[in-house]
């Protein structure tokens, strides 16, 4: 679904472009900005979706990340909300002290997962507070 979301604003970016570009400069000129702006964004959105955390797991006071590279992170859980039994959103401080929030859906994992998940951050959250 993200995807498909991302795939779309691409698009509606690329023709934005051309258009843009081909009522100013000509039709060539957009052809040659909407092949340039479609490089661009799709190289972004892959490398964004590289570095988007695909599995983790829970060390003391902290979170550890790998994203689909194969690279580990470390970072400490600062805080903590939960939306009910949907949604869990941790707020990271990495070694380096940059903050990131990671969310979790509720059905991306099982029903004792997310449990887990949740009672674990809200205690890693208050330890930090």
């Amino acid at each position: 679904m993200l995807r498909a979301a991302t795939a779309g604003f691409i698009g509606v970016a690329v023709a934005s472009v051309f258009q843009c570009v081909a009522a100013r400069s000509g039709c060539f000129d957009g052809v040659v900005a909407a092949i340039v702006s479609l490089s661009v964004l799709s190289l972004a959105a892959r490398a964004w979706t590289r570095r988007q955390p695909v599995a983790f797991r829970f060390a003391s006071g902290g979170l550890t990340t790998w994203n689909r590279a194969g690279t580990a992170q470390y970072a400490q859980i600062i805080g903590c909300a939960q939306w009910s039994d949907r949604l869990l959103a941790l707020t990271l401080l990495s070694v380096d002290g940059c903050e990131s929030c990671v969310l979790i859906a509720a059905d991306a994992v099982e029903r004792d997962v997310f449990r887990e998940l949740s009672v674990r951050s809200r205690r890693g959250a208050h330890a930090v507070l």
